[in-house]
């Protein structure tokens, strides 16, 4: 397992070729975070995707710089206080869809981002994100998905503050 600190993270690239497990470990390092840290327009970088932990490095790495350019129209995510939404769209066209509330967790360990909320549809409401702080402007968070029995983590992603 690779160990992971972060001043040797100069880039949200670098996470890209890291395994789920290894995102896990370095997540449940990571500080806490405040609704007040997170205001505005963060762009957010896709990694860490169920399901392709298995390949090669090489591979993986691919597929996420692919996912970062404008085949992938997530572009990232709008904080507003106790709400925000993901922002989709390419070039400089975008708009919100998905919206969510915003809380710190119950041991304050994350900020959460919960999407069962009245203006979505049935499907993404059991999504629940959990973000931290992985360095002076940039975070890493996850997005899980809640069954009746059990929560799974999707995949990871990272935001940096848009200036």
């Amino acid at each position: 397992m690779t160990s992971f600190q972060q001043s040797a993270l100069p880039t949200p690239a670098f996470l890209d070729t890291h395994r789920q497990d290894e995102l896990d470990a370095l997540f449940a390092s990571l500080s806490a975070t405040s609704a007040a840290e997170l205001n505005g327009n963060y762009e957010g970088r896709l990694i860490g995707i169920l399901g392709l932990s298995g390949l090669p490095k090489l591979a993986k790495g691919l597929t996420y710089g692919m996912l970062g350019t404008w085949i992938n129209p997530w572009r990232g995510k709008q904080f507003m206080q106790t709400s925000g939404a993901n922002q989709w769209g390419i070039g400089r066209h975008t708009s919100s869809w998905g919206e969510y509330s915003i809380s710190e967790s119950s041991d304050n360990a994350s900020l959460m981002l919960d999407y069962n909320v009245a203006a979505n549809p049935k499907l993404l409401r059991p999504i629940l994100g959990e973000v931290r702080q992985l360095s002076n402007g940039l975070w890493l968070a996850r997005m899980r998905y809640r069954t009746k029995d059990d929560i799974k983590t999707l995949l990871y992603f990272t935001l940096r503050e848009v200036h």
